[in-house]
């Protein structure tokens, strides 16, 4: 319902607001497991037929298709490809597609916290020196933290035991929901910017984070991935039959290609501004976070960022 973005030990502050924005919800967090039983329930199975557990250990090139052999030595045969096995695809190297990447020299932890007091919906962004941090509302009055640090220190707050970490935390993000009283399981992600340097190919498309896979800091990889996919299904209905055909993928990249370059540059800039500790820079986001409150357009603007609606002017 609410954002609050904070920048630590400087003044300022900005907050933004579902109903000034005249929407249900700035976004929504949503656990991955849940979601993927989503998913699963909604595949009708009378058109789709899926295997599971299963991976593709190979892909070839066909003259009208692709090939793909499964771990069981299954062997398929299709008129469209999509790859979409994420950031650190294997399928996209051994298709000798090339990526772009961009090391931040940081990792994500990622956990669970409870605390004290209720979060009513809010959800909190705060900027530091040492690296920015979220703490996203979850049900039954939990948090998603994700804390962005150089790789060393993530390494050493994930083995820190519960009460020490709890108390780091506390630290760096103050008491605006009171005690932080509970943290669960800590998983830790090394952080990179990587853009495929081709997304189609005649019977092929990559999606998702094999595609592009962005810093968390704005929250905005997965809707653009879910727009990607929009969109890729929009073009497939609207092309010829065959679902392979070279022309109807390229006019689904064209048309993505502004969205991605926009969100991509968003999340980008974002994570260098506010993860620079030179005093100008500093000074220069501390006043553009006080711009926002006080700038209702810029404020608007950032909003349709956050909810991954910059480049849909329709909506």
């Amino acid at each position: 319902k609410q954002i609050h973005v904070s920048d630590r030990g400087r003044f300022s502050t900005a907050r933004l607001s579902a109903m000034e924005e005249g929407v249900p919800a700035l976004g929504y967090v949503v656990e991955n497991a849940w979601l993927g039983q989503c998913l699963w329930q909604g595949l009708d199975k009378d058109v789709i037929s899926w295997r599971c557990p299963a991976e593709v250990t190979r892909m070839e090139p066909l003259p009208d298709g692709y090939r793909l052999t499964l771990n069981d030595e299954t062997v398929l045969e299709c008129d469209l490809a999509v790859l979409a096995d994420g950031g650190r695809s294997g399928l996209r190297e051994q298709l000798g597609i090339g990526v772009k990447t961009r090391p931040y020299n940081q990792s994500a932890l990622i956990a669970n916290i409870t605390p004290s007091e209720a979060h009513n919906g809010e959800a909190f962004e705060r900027f530091t020196d040492e690296g920015p941090m979220a703490l996203l509302p979850l049900p039954d009055n939990r948090c998603a933290l994700v804390w962005t640090r150089l790789g060393m220190d993530a390494q050493r707050l994930a083995t820190l035991d519960e009460r020490s970490f709890l108390s780091e935390l506390q630290g760096v993000f103050g008491y605006r929901l009171g005690t932080l009283k509970q943290v669960g399981a800590r998983h830790l992600y090394p952080l990179t910017l990587v853009e495929a340097e081709e997304q189609v190919r005649s019977h092929l498309v990559i999606l998702g984070n094999a595609a592009h896979s962005l810093h968390p800091i704005a929250g905005q990889g997965f809707n653009l991935s879910l727009r990607d996919a929009s969109a890729l299904a929009e073009a497939l209905l609207a092309g010829p039959a065959v679902p392979g055909n070279l022309a109807t993928l390229q006019r689904y990249r064209e048309r993505q290609r502004l969205d991605q370059n926009l969100t991509v540059g968003f999340s980008d800039q974002v994570t260098r501004l506010f993860g620079s500790t030179q005093s100008v820079v500093a000074l220069g986001r501390n006043l553009g976070l006080l711009g926002l409150d006080l700038l209702p357009p810029a404020k608007r603007w950032f909003a349709r960022q956050a909810m991954g609606l910059g480049t849909r002017p329709d909506v």
